[in-house]
């Protein structure tokens, strides 16, 4: 028998996502899994193991399965076996308790993969050597009672002769605050290796026991901080009376993507917009998916710049999407101006009053302000009672002739 086990990993796969509700998409993400699949044939390894979401949707189209056959037959071809469980695209457990199953275990049928929704085997690689490999679909908050349950029999974990890996689809406390599981209630369990899915980025815990090896293609732009996708070769060695692991990992291209940040500060809608437009310009490379983040603070106008209608200047990308969070911070400031110029602006900017009519409003508010200023008499009011009468009559007549013309 063998003292080293080599183990493939790839994850979240996603086949099937209609990303930007695109089609091309889909094709991405099949070529990224099979690109990934191909690492691992390449890597000699004795079997491979899929920790959950091979597909985006629990009900995949025809295409989406015809993908998932000609990624796991080349495994078949190789001589690999896999083994997978169910992840929460996949289907939830219960609806696949409803249905009898869901499309996992179509290709279990078609003996492409073995599925382990809440149980775990034995196999013997071609050495001689046996594995006992564990599998737990996705349980989310219930996901360390459901394994807790799953271990009851830990007398086969310290088995020194048979290493034990576990499959497991949930976050971690490492990877998600909000998550469930901790590395240390699993380190308890006694697992040789745990692999990893659900989480979309590259996560290796210190002594290398635990691994989540990311999607085989980026999901979202959350995960555009490493261009490249990867997959992880897993080289468990026996020494002494326990197996230690060992990961490397594989990289590979996918199509590229580009996410930028602009923090304008206190600026105008037009600044906002050339700065944009100088940027689309600069990142409109052939086939890239572009991402652009855009905050700041209006100072004329309440209104957002629609930056959004933009992004039709840019003709080589794949795809580009501007996402904008503007606050607005009133008129801005200007020295040396004088109270004319100041109401004037604010009858503009705030109440949208006509430039033929400004002047009537300032003229209005300073006849206004020296009436209030002086004494509240009887014909005090009568005058005010006047200005306002005039004032209306003028704007009315004003605006019946624009009317008319």
């Amino acid at each position: 028998m063998s003292d080293e086990i080599r183990i493939g990993q790839m994850s979240d796969l996603h086949l099937g996502y209609r990303q930007y509700g695109k089609f091309t998409r889909v094709t991405d993400f099949y070529n990224a899994a099979l690109d990934a699949a191909e690492l691992l044939i390449e890597s000699d390894v004795d079997f491979v193991v899929v920790p959950g979401d091979i597909f985006h949707r629990a009900r995949p189209y025809p295409i989406d399965q015809r993908h998932a056959i000609k990624i796991f037959s080349r495994f078949q071809k190789a001589g690999i076996p896999v083994f997978a469980i169910r992840g929460n695209h996949d289907a939830s457990y219960a609806w696949s308790e409803r249905q009898g199953g869901n499309e996992l275990h179509v290709f279990e049928d078609l003996e492409l993969v073995t599925l382990l929704e809440d149980e775990y085997m034995e196999y013997e690689i071609s050495s001689g050597q046996k594995v006992r490999i564990w599998g737990m679909g996705y349980h989310g908050n219930t996901a360390m009672k459901k394994l807790n349950k799953l271990v009851e029999d830990k007398e086969t974990l310290f088995d020194e002769d048979i290493p034990n890996i576990l499959l497991l689809h949930e976050f971690l406390e490492n990877l998600m605050k909000s998550a469930k599981l901790n590395e240390y209630s699993l380190d308890l369990l006694g697992f040789d290796f745990i692999s990893i899915g659900h989480y979309h980025g590259w996560w290796v815990n210190d002594n290398q026991s635990i691994c989540s090896s990311g999607s085989t293609e980026h999901v979202s732009a959350a995960e555009w901080d490493e261009p490249e996708r990867s997959v992880a070769l897993i080289t468990l060695k026996r020494e002494s009376s326990k197996w230690t692991p060992s990961i490397t990992r594989l990289k590979y291209p996918v199509r590229p993507k580009i996410r930028k940040q602009l923090d304008f500060g206190v600026t105008t809608i037009d600044e906002v917009k050339e700065k944009v437009l100088e940027l689309i310009e600069e990142l409109d490379q052939k086939d890239t998916i572009v991402r652009i983040d855009v905050t700041g603070t209006i100072s004329d106008s309440p209104e957002s710049p629609n930056v959004g209608e933009l992004c039709s200047h840019a003709v080589n990308v794949f795809h580009i999407s501007l996402d904008s969070d503007f606050d607005y911070g009133g008129l801005p400031i200007r020295e040396n101006i004088t109270d004319n110029e100041v109401m004037v602006d604010v009858f503009k900017e705030r109440f949208g009053i006509s430039d033929s009519s400004v002047d009537d409003w300032v003229d209005l508010a300073k006849s206004m302000k020296e009436l209030l200023i002086g004494s509240q008499d009887e014909r005090s009011e009568e005058t005010q009672l006047d200005i306002l009468y005039k004032f209306a009559e003028k704007v009315s007549s004003k605006d019946l002739e624009g009317a008319i013309e």
